[in-house]
């Protein structure tokens, strides 16, 4: 899969009234002058620690797909949803990045894990994996004639690394004696998240209209 968008900066990643759910998200453009126009930026929600995106693409090589990797919010039954996540630590204004595994750590990840909550049939809840190649988090989810039909009201999970506190040496006097005294320079961070959901069945702001949640037909 290519990726879309390489790194967002935290200044664009705005809420906006473009789902990237496939064709029923809807676009909002401001004329500015006779050849010009502004187009809302892509649809994003987050909390004070991270800012999160999350799409589904149809995966490479589904039943009666005419191609693979490209933005759709509508599936058959036997067709593969592939999930993609990425965002922004807001906190520093870095890319989300995780892991390629747990044996494997990567220079300058921030994300411990990013889960999927609520799909049918699926059990224990799966962990999206990082792509270095791609920029960003992603799943692929098998559907099969057993699948639920409908709406499928997922949720993802995202989680920071929690960040160690740091230290500085300073000068004391105690008692007549000039010391050296370790003192924190800046406070532990604990793990932080961010739930997102794209079907309105949750409450808050990262709910999306029901046509541009993700559904899932029967197969004929």
């Amino acid at each position: 899969m290519r990726k879309l968008v390489t790194h967002i900066a935290a200044g664009a990643m705005i809420v906006g009234s473009v789902a990237l759910f496939g064709a029923t998200g809807s676009g909002a453009s401001t004329p500015k002058a006779a050849t010009t126009t502004t187009v809302a930026p892509p649809f994003v929600t987050g909390n004070k620690w991270l800012t999160v995106n999350v799409d589904t693409v149809m995966g490479f090589g589904s039943p009666g797909a005419t191609g693979g990797c490209y933005l759709s919010n509508n599936f058959i039954q036997g067709q593969t949803v592939v999930f993609r996540m990425w965002g922004i630590d807001n906190m520093t204004g870095k890319p989300l990045i995780g892991d390629p595994s747990p044996t494997s750590p990567l220079k300058g990840s921030n994300v411990q894990s990013v889960v999927i909550k609520d799909l049918p049939g699926v059990s224990p809840n799966p962990q999206m994996s990082y792509s270095t190649r791609d920029g960003f988090f992603n799943f692929g989810w098998d559907t099969t004639k057993a699948t639920p039909t409908g709406v499928v009201p997922f949720k993802v999970i995202v989680t920071l690394k929690p960040v160690p506190a740091t230290y500085k040496t300073i000068k004391v006097m105690v008692k007549g004696v000039m010391k050296t005294k370790r003192v924190i320079k800046t406070p532990a961070i604990p793990a932080k998240g961010y739930a997102y959901s794209q079907s309105s069945l949750y409450a808050g702001t990262g709910s999306l209209p029901s046509p541009s949640q993700l559904t899932l037909n029967a197969a004929a």
